[in-house]
């Protein structure tokens, strides 16, 4: 399993209300298009709490640094070499496409951050 995962900042013109309604209302669906043609198994949205005390709790006793990100997202494969092998093909190069030409009205890419990862569980 690999994972994508992108801590979103929204762009500067949105507000908050306008960022998530387009991210959860269109952007989900334009992902939901072309799942099947990158090979995506899994896709799902993160949203901050509304109330910011469990955060800024939690930040406040390990001394760590405040960040301001509107939400985190992570899409899903199957392995690193099935979603390269996919991201080769011409409609997997329309597909990424689509989806970037679509995050760019709405996601501020200078000020988000995205790696890739694979899960150790623990329990």
């Amino acid at each position: 399993m690999i994972k994508l995962i992108m801590m979103v900042k929204r762009r500067d013109t949105l507000s908050y209300e306008e960022f998530d309604y387009y991210w959860r209302r269109h952007h989900a669906i334009v992902v939901s298009s072309v799942k099947k043609t990158l090979g995506i198994i899994r896709y799902v949205q993160n949203v901050p709490l509304e109330d910011k005390k469990l955060g800024d709790a939690m930040r406040n006793s390990r001394n760590a640094p405040f960040f301001d990100f509107d939400g985190m997202a992570e899409i899903w494969w199957e392995s690193q070499g099935k979603m390269i092998e996919i991201r080769d093909l011409a409609d997997a190069k329309k597909a990424i496409r689509l989806l970037l030409d679509d995050e760019n009205q709405f996601i501020d890419h200078t000020q988000s951050l995205i790696w890739y990862s694979t899960e150790r569980i623990i329990i």
